[in-house]
């Protein structure tokens, strides 16, 4: 079924300040370098363009297209926790990625339950492939 999907993942997190949009492009790097093809809805569609329901109905459409999901978990935005929600319900895998956890960071009971967690340092050691397997 993956071999037909448009996209290796879809990337869901938040991107409303500058430092959640500097994370998001780490993470974006990342998976490019890797030569990954991503589903990026921060650059997807306008809400000014197309109003809530065009954004929401490209960004469902970027979920249904790709392998796999991969979430910022950075501020535990709605958006991305539906995101997860709606992936894992539909059997996609589901990457929970966190720059800089420590043991006193926790992650949302449910939300831990659907992703497979990785982190910045797995990624950026050249160890994707691993970590993200498709």
């Amino acid at each position: 079924m993956s071999e037909d999907k448009q996209y290796d993942f879809y990337v869901a997190g938040p991107f409303f300040d500058p430092e959640q949009t500097a994370s998001m492009e780490r993470l974006e790097k990342i998976l490019e370098d890797h030569g990954k093809v991503l589903f990026k809805p921060r650059f997807v569609s306008q809400i000014e363009e197309v109003g809530p329901e065009g954004c929401f109905a490209d960004d469902i459409h970027g979920i249904n297209a790709a392998k796999a999901v991969v979430a910022n978990l950075m501020d535990e935005d709605p958006g991305t926790m539906f995101e997860i929600g709606y992936a894992h319900a539909l059997g996609i895998p589901v990457y929970g990625y966190f720059e800089n956890l420590t043991p006193m960071d926790r992650v949302n009971l449910m939300i831990a339950q659907a992703v497979e967690p990785v982190s910045y340092t797995h990624l950026r050691a050249h160890e994707t492939d691993q970590y993200l397997r498709l």
